[in-house]
């Protein structure tokens, strides 16, 4: 559906993309990083919101879809109309992009994102978790192609979190879903692919449980007040290592999670 082939981007002497290359099909595509490793400018490009100094986004076309596709994009701060309501909101982004059957439409993404009982409040007056499920909702207005989340779940609560995952997944079935964060729990449970971005480039991308299933032998849960020096995660009363080979005496190999894959990547010397 998409191609992403050689594209770079520079703010003066810092590198915030480095030919970057990759392939987007059907389906929920985390990008993890850490603040400052190009996120959110590869999500300005894609939408168009910003140039690349080089390379190029490309969209697959056919004689349904011969026009660039419908892209929904969700950033980081969304700006809204603070004296529309909830409904009214969704409502004028429902018109803008020519939705039939908009009252339908809206009340299905109000309930998807649990938004319904805010229907008729005022944005100004919204709590961050509202406003920011609202963002969200308006992303999927008209179901676009492909959804670019940028940061979605900033200001959501834990229950808040599961509902956005839960929506999105079930929503992704036949478009591209993007999205952008450093919160491992976010995507964990939803991602199809995971790519992560450092500095500008990826380091490590693929099919999440084929990632999972090559870093099994690097995880190992540490026997109770064992020390070691290396990299290390509470789990719980557990302590988890991350190490190519048996860490210290007692530990127990066990399943690589993607919070582990992360720490190994972004937790030592880069």
């Amino acid at each position: 559906m998409m191609k992403i082939i050689n594209v770079s981007k520079s703010y003066k002497s810092t590198r915030a993309l480095v030919d970057f290359t990759y392939e987007f099909g059907v389906g929920i595509y985390a990008i993890l990083g850490p603040n400052g490793s190009g996120k959110s400018t590869l999500m300005n490009i894609i939408t168009g919101n910003l140039a690349p100094d080089g390379g190029s986004v490309c969209f697959s076309q056919s004689e349904d879809a011969p026009q660039r596709p419908k892209i929904g994009y969700v950033p980081q701060q969304a700006a809204m109309y603070p004296y529309f309501t909830v409904y009214e909101m969704l409502d004028y982004v429902a018109v803008l992009n020519g939705v039939d059957k908009r009252r339908e439409h809206i009340e299905a993404l109000m309930q998807a994102f649990d938004i319904s009982s805010s229907r008729d409040k005022r944005i100004r007056s919204l709590s961050g978790g509202t406003r920011q499920r609202l963002a969200i909702a308006q992303g999927f207005i008209g179901l676009p192609e492909i959804v670019i989340l940028d940061e979605p779940t900033a200001g959501l609560d834990p229950l808040q979190r599961i509902l956005f995952k839960n929506a999105v997944k079930k929503m992704s079935t036949d478009m591209t879903v993007i999205i952008a964060t450093h919160i491992v729990s976010d995507v964990e449970d939803i991602a199809d692919e995971v790519l992560f971005l450092d500095k500008g480039r990826i380091v490590k991308a693929g099919k999440l449980q084929t990632l999972l299933s090559e870093f099994d032998t690097y995880c190992w849960r540490l026997p109770k007040g064992a020390v070691y020096d290396g990299l290390t995660r509470i789990d719980g009363e557990d302590v988890r290592a991350i190490a190519p080979q048996k860490p210290i005496e007692g530990a127990v190999p066990v399943a690589a999670t993607l919070e582990d894959y992360y720490l190994k990547i972004f937790g030592g010397e880069r």
